[in-house]
């Protein structure tokens, strides 16, 4: 899962409500389909175990992309979706799409000088790339530097921070984050009727805001940030220690020669020299219709990288659909196969092993498509089932699929993603990120009456998480995407508990190389989990009407570049 500093807020903000389960007290579930029990009753914890621990073993070394582990890795999913009885799902009859990828290490420069000041800025320590100009030496002079506020436009909220500015060749810094402006009835909150309140939307996320200063002409864009507030900033100095990955494009377009971060203390000295305090130009960044600042400045970005070319692989399975009209449409389901690799710089244990992050998820996405295989009507529809290359490096699989889809997007109605596991025991509760984007929803919260649990229609964090995994991906394509995500009210244990096991694991396991396979999961969860997110997917599947975005989605908009 990609910027999981995210999940730590989702914790701290699930508040569910609690049901009794009818594995434990007879409690009568909602009217499930008989045709479902077989196939349910397919989905094993011990099937789901014995994947996690294969491809979280170090004989799999991480399952970075274009490295031995990603052979082993596509290997031995393509061979257990075809013996669960599945289709190859690329038309050309294999079982893989073939993505071209580059790989990139890079050592990146930046020096500024406003007003005739020079502000020194050291990487690692002032800014840190995410994405280079993919040539193995840039040397771009700078003609300005531009404050452009959150460096949003969006037509859906009448905004526009680049309104009337000209960012050509010049380096753009942005404020993380969206506008906001205090809830009139309780200063605490955000408004609601301004952008989305509380709940984040994209238009706040780096992808972003770096396609705006890209497309603008901007010689760079750094995000401003505050390390002691964020862990987005220790991430991404982690990653620009390993080696980067980007999608091989074609395209003839000038990209930015760099994208990346900048903290709030270096951004400060740099507005400072301009005689400006940063303080009050993030104020007035919250104002409609406050202008850009532009700096007298002039600078360059110089970047050496090492560059190489890769060819790595969505695996891509299919369980055709029984309706002669029907099965000419497709409901996704995805879970990313690949992990961080192996650091030979590490002393003692190298591999991060990613046995919850994300060798979970993809056994669920097995053991889901050896349950729709087992059923003996198959669903309308034609469910594809995608393990997708290259999340940790940008959602980089899915960003291709919808690039270069096997099958047509407007004929795709849902994604459903999966991206770890609850390994923990059950949960009589179930939530979705970005709840409130579709009518999905509706799905996942009959799926779990049908159950006896309950799926709480509330976001379960802020939005973020939302933006954290490849259904983000899915939803730019115009693709209704959720990602399910189990709760933490777990049967049979203290309360509080789930709340702990999450935390501890993002503390302790999360992107480091102690994920690995546990002795105290319990798989009820999981296997109950899988359950869930295969009948939301068969009624789906087999229902009369398409998932639609709901109104105040930002993603028909994004979709139309606005």
């Amino acid at each position: 899962m990609m910027n999981k500093s995210l999940a730590a807020m989702v914790l701290l903000n699930l508040v569910f409500g609690v049901v009794s389960h009818p594995a434990q007290n007879g409690s009568t579930p909602g009217s499930m389909p008989a045709e479902l029990a077989p196939a349910l009753e397919s989905i094993h914890g011990d099937k789901i175990f014995q994947h996690v621990r294969t491809l979280a073993s170090d004989r799999f070394e991480g399952r970075a992309a274009g490295s031995h582990g990603e052979e082993l890795t596509v290997d031995y999913i393509a061979n257990e979706l075809k013996e669960a009885g599945l289709q190859p799902g690329n038309p050309n009859g294999r079982f893989v799409q073939k993505v071209p990828l580059t790989g990139y290490k890079t050592t990146p420069a930046i020096s500024v000088s406003v007003n005739g000041r020079a502000v020194r800025l050291s990487f690692m320590a002032d800014f840190v790339h995410d994405l280079p100009r993919l040539v193995p030496q840039v040397n771009e002079n700078i003609s300005g530097i531009v404050f452009a506020g959150y460096g949003i436009t969006a037509s859906q909220f009448e905004w526009d921070d680049y309104k009337s500015t000209d960012v050509r060749n010049k380096l753009v810094l942005v404020l993380s984050g969206e506008p906001s402006r205090p809830d009139l009835k309780d200063p605490k909150k955000s408004d609601p009727a301004f952008f989305k309140g509380d709940i984040r939307t994209y238009y706040s996320t780096r992808e972003f805001k770096y396609e705006q200063a890209q497309k603008r002409g901007a010689a760079g864009v750094l995000v401003i940030t505050d390390p002691e507030k964020a862990q987005t900033y220790s991430l991404f100095q982690t990653f620009a220690r390993m080696e980067g990955m980007a999608l091989r494009d074609s395209s003839t377009a000038r990209s930015l020669a760099i994208a990346g971060l900048i903290t709030e203390k270096a951004a400060g000295r740099i507005l400072s020299a301009a005689d400006t305090a940063f303080a009050d130009a993030a104020t007035k960044a919250d104002l409609p219709n406050t202008r850009a600042i532009v700096l007298n400045a002039t600078g360059r970005i110089s970047i050496r990288s090492q560059l190489r070319q890769i060819i790595s692989h969505n695996v891509v399975a299919k369980v055709e659909g029984s309706d002669p009209v029907l099965k000419k449409e497709f409901v996704i389901y995805s879970a990313h196969w690949d992990h961080l690799g192996k650091d030979k710089n590490l002393a003692g244990d190298q591999i991060y092993n990613g046995a919850n992050d994300n060798a979970a998820g993809v056994a669920q996405l097995i053991e889901v498509g050896r349950a729709f295989a087992a059923l003996k009507k198959r669903p309308k529809r034609t469910v594809l089932f995608i393990a997708t290359t290259a999340e940790e490096m940008g959602y980089l699989g899915a960003r291709y699929y919808i690039r270069k889809p096997l099958y047509p997007i407007s004929q795709t109605v849902a994604a459903i993603n999966l991206d770890a596991g609850n390994l923990f025991g059950l949960t009589r509760d179930l939530g979705s990120t970005g709840y409130g984007n579709s009518t999905l929803d509706k799905a996942l919260a009959e799926a779990a009456a049908m159950q006896g649990r309950t799926f709480v229609e509330a976001s379960i964090d802020n939005g973020g998480m939302y933006f954290a995994s490849d259904q983000i991906e899915f939803a730019k394509g115009g693709i209704p995407a959720v990602f399910p995500w189990s709760g933490v009210d777990y049967v049979g244990k203290s309360p509080g508990f789930g709340e702990k096991i999450w935390d501890e694991y993002i503390e302790k396991r999360y992107h480091q190389v102690t994920d690995e396979v546990m002795p105290y999961w319990e798989m009820s969860g999981a296997v109950e989990d899988a359950r869930w997110m295969m009948i939301a997917g068969f009624l789906v599947a087999n229902g009369t009407c398409r998932p639609e975005f709901l109104k105040g989605s930002e993603y028909p908009w994004i979709g139309k570049g606005k």
